[in-house]
């Protein structure tokens, strides 16, 4: 039976020693390519977020959206609403680092209960 081996022709545009880059850097570079920076923004940023923030903001605050350099977070709860406000320059200078000047405002909305 036939094994896969890897070739040159597989890994040509990764250089030698250094592992493959996370599938969400490549879709943000090639949406940008095509002109839909929003849109890999967005995507860079909602599959990363528990990295960014870390997991004491990501257990309570979730994005939702982002449109014209706008974050719509969800909190569940008011308190973490609060939170998150002394904690806003922090966070958006956070967010800056992983997607540039992308997002500049924040939206904080409280999670509806039932």
């Amino acid at each position: 039976m036939a094994q896969w081996s890897p070739t040159m022709t597989d890994h040509e545009d990764i250089p030698p020693g250094k592992p493959p880059s996370p599938l969400n850097d490549v879709l943000s570079r090639v949406l940008r390519r095509m002109k839909m920076s929003d849109e890999a923004s967005a995507i860079s940023l909602f599959s990363s977020w528990r990295q960014i923030v870390g997991d004491g903001i990501a257990d309570h605050v979730t994005p939702q959206r982002l449109e014209k350099r706008t974050l719509t977070v969800e909190v569940d709860d008011p308190a973490w609403a609060t939170q998150l406000k002394f904690l806003e320059s922090q966070l958006l200078s956070t967010l800056k680092e992983h997607v540039g000047d992308e997002v500049d405002t924040l939206h904080i909305k409280v999670r509806r209960t039932r």
